[in-house]
């Protein structure tokens, strides 16, 4: 735990929840599977595990060097309003505009796996019964595999090991100091290993909402969906923080500014090997972090929690409880915060919306739910005595009540509460809705009172 983390602490651990949202380091939320003792044998688990720390994107990048180039030169020119704030003068940063996997992110991964087989030996032993789906991003590879190093070390291989090694993302993954690359070679020597059945382009399951076309045709409309976090925006909580934070720094800003230096607070926290004398976090007092986290999740709910998304995650959930039901072993999956909390919200573990006149900390949605490196797994045991299957859920490595069903709860009683013909993809993401405010046009109510209007005079004539 690095030192700031454990000077945050005091902050965080007060609520229950961070204030760093989906940049939220694994560590600081998790629980650890080991703690827990199982109360039968297990014998199949389903898993879905965000990618690990990366670098931020493009946007990102453009953002912050934006913010932070602008407050060098007045520093530099103006000079610096106290001897707090010199430190700005000498920031940096290291995060590269590509979103890959970072040492922090293999990190993550890497424990993740040793933890998982310590507590699970019996399904991730035999490399047969071990099923490994990803999106096609390199990050979400990069990420199994690390996960898998910390399962086997060197003693495994991949299936399509050439062709992973041929994605550009995944070679650059970590600047070479993670080792997902050794499961990769192509040396013949190393083909007694057993291989891992690693399906690295599974976007139909895992990236199900950009496969939904009605989904992406509302996440599109972003005037719509972000009319909320914008009218939050610009209300009196980011207001009053703006101009706070404006008065500290002697500069005018934007609730996007602050917004950005929120972001820079939580790439302090995740991977302060990147951040060169960066003390972002200082600038904030108090819970005024949590303001700004209320809008980055305002935003995450508004465009990823499109009903459509939640839906169509039925295809995910059908593939684990499929599996659950009639296979022996692991089915591990790994892909984004996406993928997992619309899934969340589908089995009704998240029920409540998430709107601009919630409470700061009274609140269900956490982006925090899904930190860097989070995880939604189900164990399926059989115990003496029964042929029936029980499921135990976690989320994060914490044990959680399925919804509705309880802990552990009897695997026959989710799949009634989720039947598979219940779940049609098609119908959801292909049916076409009708919107009658399309209908509603200045011609169609002009051609509307004509009409009204002649059937009145008919009306009165036939009536003499």
């Amino acid at each position: 735990m690095t030192l700031l983390l454990f000077l945050l602490l005091p902050l965080v651990t007060s609520h229950k929840h961070t204030p760093f949202g989906s940049k939220a380091p694994y560590d600081m939320v998790a629980g650890n599977i080991l703690d827990f003792e199982f109360p039968c044998r297990p014998v199949s688990l389903f898993s879905v595990h965000r990618h690990g720390t990366r670098n931020v994107g493009k946007k990102i990048v453009q953002r912050i060097d934006l913010l932070v180039g602008a407050l060098q030169t007045k520093f530099m020119s103006e000079g610096v309003p106290n001897d707090d704030l010199k430190w700005i003068l000498d920031f940096g940063h290291r995060h590269k505009p590509n979103k890959d996997l970072i040492l922090e992110g293999y990190t993550q991964l890497h424990g993740q796996g040793e933890r998982f087989f310590r507590a699970l030996p019996d399904l991730l032993s035999d490399t047969s019964q071990v099923f490994v789906g990803t999106s096609f991003k390199g990050r979400c590879k990069s990420s199994a595999l690390s996960f898998l190093h910390g399962v086997y070390g060197n003693d495994f291989r991949v299936s399509n090991h050439s062709e992973i090694l041929q994605t550009k993302d995944v070679r650059r993954d970590c600047q070479g100091m993670c080792h997902v690359y050794e499961t990769l070679t192509d040396d013949k020597s190393e083909s007694n290993k057993p291989d891992v059945l690693f399906e690295h382009e599974q976007n139909n399951l895992l990236r199900y909402y950009k496969e939904c076309r009605n989904y992406v045709k509302k996440e599109s409309d972003k005037k719509t969906w972000q009319k909320g976090p914008n009218r939050y925006l610009s209300g009196i909580r980011m207001t009053k923080l703006t101009k706070k934070m404006g008065s500290r720094l002697g500069v005018v800003l934007s609730p996007h500014d602050v917004v950005t230096l929120h972001i820079l607070c939580a790439l302090e926290v995740g991977a302060p090997r990147l951040m060169s004398n960066s003390r972002f976090c200082s600038l904030f007092q108090d819970d005024e972090l949590y303001i700004t986290a209320f809008y980055l999740d305002m935003m995450r709910y508004s465009g990823k929690m499109i009903p459509e998304a939640v839906n169509s995650s039925c295809v995910l959930l059908q593939d684990g409880l499929n599996f659950l039901q009639h296979s022996r072993g692991a089915n591990l999956k790994f892909a984004h915060t996406e993928t997992i909390f619309p899934l969340l919200e589908h089995i009704r573990f998240l029920t409540e919306p998430m709107m601009a006149t919630r409470d700061l900390f009274d609140r269900e949605f956490f982006g925090d739910i899904t930190p860097l490196g989070g995880n939604f797994f189900m164990v399926a045991m059989e115990c003496p005595g029964s042929s029936e299957r029980i499921v135990q859920t976690f989320l994060n490595e914490k044990p959680i009540e399925f919804p509705g069903c309880g802990s552990p709860c009897k695997l026959d009683r989710i799949v009634e509460m989720f039947p598979e013909n219940q779940c049609d993809f098609e119908g959801i993401c292909e049916k076409e809705e009708v919107d009658f405010n399309n209908f509603l046009t200045p011609e169609i109510f002009v051609l509307s009172g004509f009409v009204i209007i002649v059937f009145e005079v008919i009306r009165r004539r036939c009536s003499s």
